[in-house]
């Protein structure tokens, strides 16, 4: 079978995978879009309806990656060829002990919580996994680098390669290519999917329940339309469509105080995704604003239909009591608009905004730093360069969290505290570039490019 062949088959099972997925995920991304963003679709912000758009790209970045690959050359090819390999092994790897080793620490309430343990352990992993692959995913690509560098450098196939008139920086091209795309992968899953399995793993590990094996009650409170909701019996996270029942929900007057002005005490509350109102059994509804000398009046109704705005995941889940780093980008970005919460709040939003910036280019910098860490052009193994960059990058986590403290306290800009550990990194791997690498300095690439020379 030819090359071209093999190409062309690699594009089209790529492409077909890719459409697939975006079949599956792309609608029940915007489903689940219905359950949680306030207001219709066609009031949505932009900032969440870029969230189906950026699900379609991660499912066709490897259809995009595979077109790359195929216009590439022999050699290119084969280079990204061991680095995606080695890549996916590593990641796999680290994702396979880090599932079993969270599994073993969960699973007493896996079985003491859910009657069907082994089934709700597998959909809880599967929401777990974009959070952990935004865990690992930049020092499994550093990994790779360093895996995939080490090996053609020992079997001298890398020196074959410069013989050819390449540049290192130029063999290595085909790494950070392919570093580029899991980058954007990386950037998509912290724009949603990772916090949201930061949260989903929040509500289900701490989430008690009662007796009757009913969720605990819960309080949520709406700033924006000045509401509380009081809900005895909740819906579950895993099942927003179930009916909730035992609500208080009170309304008060912000132009007044914040003065108590009606209650509405109803059995069961169910919500209608078609045109996101709320449906209430057996109501009560208590007007408060009769004055103090007049006892409140109680209307009893059947059935009654509210358009309030609230949708049942925010009542569930409100993103108040969640930590920041189960808040989604899009979320951020609202917060940050809008200037929420106080001036400590504000100072921690800005800085988590960048950090998730700043951490999808840390990806490219890892990689970076593994250039000159695992290449050796003597008799020499090339492990003393790999543990020193294994040591840096355990030393950059260690940095993610020194700079954006600084950041949220509002010692120094967001932006500086979230993309000094960039800048350190970059700074460090030119120096190993000069230092480490015999066959062609970074000084001496930059001179041959600026004459024009290969």
């Amino acid at each position: 079978m030819s090359a071209t062949l093999k190409n062309l088959i690699l594009i089209l099972l790529c492409f077909l995978g890719g459409t697939l997925l975006a079949m599956v995920l792309v609608p029940s991304e915007w489903e689940q879009m219905r359950w949680e963003v306030s207001g219709m679709p066609e009031s949505y912000p932009m900032e969440q309806k870029c969230r189906p758009l950026f699900l379609l790209l991660l499912c066709y970045l490897p259809f995009l990656g595979s077109l790359v690959y195929s216009c590439m050359g022999t050699m290119d090819r084969y280079v990204s060829r061991v680095f995606v390999n080695y890549c996916t092994l590593c990641t796999l790897i680290l994702l396979l002990i880090y599932l079993l080793a969270d599994f073993t620490d969960n699973m007493e309430r896996f079985r003491t919580r859910f009657d069907d343990p082994l089934l709700q352990a597998v959909f809880f992993y599967v929401t777990q996994l974009p959070m952990f692959l935004y865990q690992i995913l930049p020092y499994t690509l550093m990994m790779g680098a360093l895996w995939s560098l080490s090996k053609l450098s020992g079997s001298s196939e890398l020196v074959g390669m410069l013989q050819s008139g390449r540049s290192l920086l130029r063999v290595c091209m085909p790494l950070m290519i392919f570093a580029i795309f899991g980058a954007a992968a990386y950037g998509i899953f912290g724009f949603h999917w990772a916090p949201n399995g930061s949260q989903y793993r929040q509500l289900i590990l701490k989430q008690e329940k009662t007796a009757d094996n009913q969720a605990l009650p819960i309080i949520y409170r709406s700033d924006a339309f000045a509401r509380i909701w009081r809900v005895q019996h909740p819906a579950t996270f895993s099942d927003p469509g179930q009916p909730m029942r035992g609500l208080v929900i009170e309304q008060f007057d912000p132009e007044n105080s914040g003065k108590l002005r009606s209650q509405l005490i109803a059995e069961s509350a169910s919500w209608n995704k078609q045109d996101s109102s709320w449906t209430f059994k057996e109501v009560y509804t208590r007007n408060m604003g009769n004055g103090a000398d007049k006892p409140p009046d109680d209307v009893y109704t059947p059935e009654l239909t509210l358009p309030y705005d609230e949708k049942p995941f925010q009542i569930i889940a409100p993103t108040q009591s969640n930590r920041i780093d189960a808040m989604g980008t899009s979320v951020l970005y609202e917060l940050i608009k809008t200037g929420s919460g106080s001036a400590e709040d504000r100072y921690r939003y800005r800085t988590e905004w960048h950090v998730r910036l700043a951490r999808i280019v840390s990806c490219l910098v890892l990689v970076l730093l593994a250039l000159p860490s695992a290449v050796t052009f003597q008799r020499r193994s090339p492990m003393k360069g790999i543990g020193i960059a294994v040591l840096l990058a355990a030393l950059m986590l260690f940095l993610y969290r020194v700079f954006p403290s600084l950041g949220e306290s509002g010692l120094i800009q967001a932006w500086i505290s979230a993309w000094i550990p960039n800048v350190i990194y970059i700074l460090i791997a030119f120096y190993l570039f000069h230092k480490n690498l015999a066959h062609r300095t970074f000084k001496e690439w930059i001179h041959a490019k600026l004459h024009g020379r290969p």
